[in-house]
């Protein structure tokens, strides 16, 4: 009999993030960036509910992405794991829950039945990284929070069955935006935020065969419009020929999901 993970993002965008994968049995927090009882909430909004929670897995140290780690672990009694740099600057800001593990960029480890790889990816952030989480025979790979996809994300994405990836903004509306240059800059800068155009770009060289599974996140409200990311990603895998890839376009304030993949195991 096949096993499943299902993929939930309870919220995408400069506001907080969170993503919750579950194999049936337990389940895994990516991020935690609303506040704890915001992501308490979040989670019983979900239908049917995930797995009890094993562990939350930190991309990088920004506010959005860890905002309500330290409470929300503790009140759960569930361990944190951050890159060794995201854990030592969060420990010196008291961010860090009492249960918590540090890793190295590229390196892997075992939590609760799931196998996690990690990889660095190209973010304004202490030591920011991204994830490819597997059970049960199955994949997601995860990425939210990057200026461009290099060489490594595409190795370490590549052939995930479902993928959650960036797309930050718009070019033309974060130039016409009324954010001051030095932000313009940065969140255009190799070390930013991820535009539309490089995203769709770069599905080519992330989907395989295997994938069946988009989930676009980190829209901008200022900068970016949903539907806009949705029309450039539909037609993209359009143009592949992969009508079969089911699109999700997350936004800040709605949770998306659970979406399920089934496998044969």
């Amino acid at each position: 009999m096949g096993g499943f993970l299902s993929i939930s993002i309870l919220g995408s965008g400069s506001d907080g993030n969170a993503i919750v994968v579950s194999n049936g049995k337990r389940s895994l927090i990516v991020d935690a960036g609303f506040s704890c009882r915001e992501l308490q909430t979040r989670l019983a909004r979900l239908t049917p509910a995930p797995a009890p929670l094993a562990a939350a897995l930190l991309t990088h140290d920004h506010s959005d992405h860890v905002r309500g780690c330290r409470v929300f672990c503790d009140r759960l009694g569930i361990p944190a794991a951050a890159s060794c740099r995201t854990a030592e600057y969060l420990r010196s800001r008291h961010q860090l829950p009492a249960r918590f593990s540090a890793f190295q960029p590229g390196s892997r480890f075992g939590v609760a039945g799931f196998d996690i790889s990690t990889f660095p990816v190209p973010h304004d952030a202490m030591d920011p990284v991204g994830f490819v989480i597997a059970s049960e025979g199955l994949s997601v790979g995860i990425a939210t929070d990057l200026g461009e996809i290099d060489a490594v994300t595409v190795s370490s994405l590549h052939d995930c069955d479902a993928l959650v990836l960036e797309a930050n903004y718009d070019p033309d509306l974060l130039r016409d935006s009324g954010r001051p240059l030095r932000l313009k800059r940065r969140i255009a800068g190799r070390h930013g935020h991820l535009e539309n155009g490089a995203l769709c770009e770069a599905l080519p060289s992330l989907l395989s065969e295997r994938t069946r599974l988009l989930m676009l996140v980190h829209v901008s409200r200022e900068c970016n419009d949903p539907e806009l990311v949705r029309t450039l990603a539909r037609n993209k895998l359009d143009e592949m020929g992969r009508h079969d890839v089911i699109l999700s376009v997350s936004e800040q304030d709605n949770p998306a999901g659970p979406f399920k993949l089934e496998g044969t195991l």
